[in-house]
């Protein structure tokens, strides 16, 4: 049985541009959305020595993530208890000793268990309470290899299939806790969080923004990401030509700069029907998974504040790839960077838009079912 087109059948009201402006807004997104998910922080190997952080900013959120002298992975939020002066500045590094000690005034806190050890006043009140002065944990969830985070004060379930909204069981097979992290990239893009995430939800832009990526995935050319956009799709079903069945273009195997996966091939993937050479696996609000037969990329997605968001993207490789010598990462790696720069100046255009006065909201056209789908999800989490 075939079937149904995806497609709108009608025109649909966009969410109201303020949202993607309004500051009031958006503390409410931090507080309904960003407060409660599971956010995604990182790939574990990317604190894979003892004692090294990654700090993360959610709004005005910071968290620490390390591990600790014993190899185990915490999670606290970056502020000291003494008068709340951020403890770890930088976005990643690691501690000198076990102790996580504050800069300004050095009160200093056992990073295994995130308890006050000591302060630098010369005398301590008969009243003071260092056991009630530890770090406040957060709660975090390792999942094959990668660190989730929550900020929400319940004890929040973890539920795989849920969680990811275009759940796959091809990532319940990859073991992506034995990958190695063959290279991080950050990017600060001017631009509200959710108008990245509409932006990765259709492909009506794709030919004029992404030519060269249009040239790797030929139904992209037509502004289509399925194929059951097109209106006469059944009258496709069968053909060949990847312009019509989708997938990569015929040579092809990889998203990479010459299409060359260099004979690699990940080895859950070297028996799976109908692969058509890219999976994508989304996790609202905060991270994508793109698997491809030579390497995964993991896209994580922050905001900075209520214009700004930062992605981060970190290429994900099978040791034995990993350590082959002959294979060229950067054939990988700089083709998904010039993709992810074209979005980000497409997504920044789009921002500067929304301010003009006589104009309250956008329309959805029939190929943006996604990005409807991505604004009914946030509409739904915030009432």
């Amino acid at each position: 049985m075939l079937q149904k087109s995806p497609i709108l059948q009608s025109t649909v009201k966009s969410l109201p541009f303020n949202w993607y402006f309004k500051e009031t807004h958006f503390k409410k997104e931090l507080k309904k959305i960003w407060s409660n998910e599971w956010v995604y922080a990182c790939h574990e190997n990317n604190i894979k020595k003892p004692l090294s952080y990654i700090t993360l900013q959610i709004g005005q959120f910071n968290i620490i993530i390390l591990r600790e002298k014993g190899g185990q992975i915490r999670s606290y939020i970056n502020t000291c208890n003494h008068r709340g002066s951020t403890l770890c500045k930088e976005t990643e590094g690691t501690l000198k000793t076990a102790l996580i000690t504050c800069p300004y005034h050095q009160w200093s806190y056992n990073s295994t268990d995130g308890k006050l050890i000591k302060t630098s006043s010369f005398i301590t009140p008969k009243n003071f309470d260092k056991s009630k002065l530890s770090l406040k944990k957060v709660n975090f969830k390792i999942w094959n290899g990668l660190i989730f985070i929550n900020l929400s004060e319940k004890q929040t379930k973890w539920n795989l299939k849920s969680q990811f909204q275009d759940y796959d069981s091809i990532i319940s097979k990859i073991q992506f806790e034995k990958f190695e992290v063959g290279h991080v990239w950050k990017k600060n893009i001017n631009c509200n969080w959710k108008i990245f995430w509409e932006n990765y939800s259709e492909c009506l832009h794709c030919p004029n923004i992404h030519p060269e990526l249009s040239d790797l995935v030929p139904i992209y050319s037509r502004r289509l990401m399925d194929i059951k956009e097109d209106p006469n799709w059944e009258e496709k079903i069968g053909h060949d030509d990847p312009k019509f069945s989708g997938g990569l273009r015929k040579g092809s195997e990889t998203w990479s700069l010459n299409g060359s996966a260099q004979g690699k091939v990940i080895k859950e993937l070297k028996n799976k029907k109908n692969f058509q050479g890219h999976i994508y696996i989304t996790n609202w609000p905060s991270m994508f998974l793109a698997i491809f037969v030579d390497h995964v990329r993991v896209v994580r997605v922050l905001p900075i504040d209520h214009e700004n968001t930062q992605v981060t993207a970190e290429w994900l490789f099978e040791k034995s790839t990993y350590d082959d010598k002959k294979y060229d990462k950067k054939n990988v790696i700089d083709f998904a960077i010039k993709v992810m720069l074209q979005d980000g100046e497409a997504c920044e255009l789009n921002q500067k838009g929304i301010y003009n006065p006589g104009i309250s909201a956008g329309v959805l056209m029939p190929e943006e079912y996604e990005v409807k789908r991505f604004q009914d999800w946030v509409t739904k989490k915030i009432r």
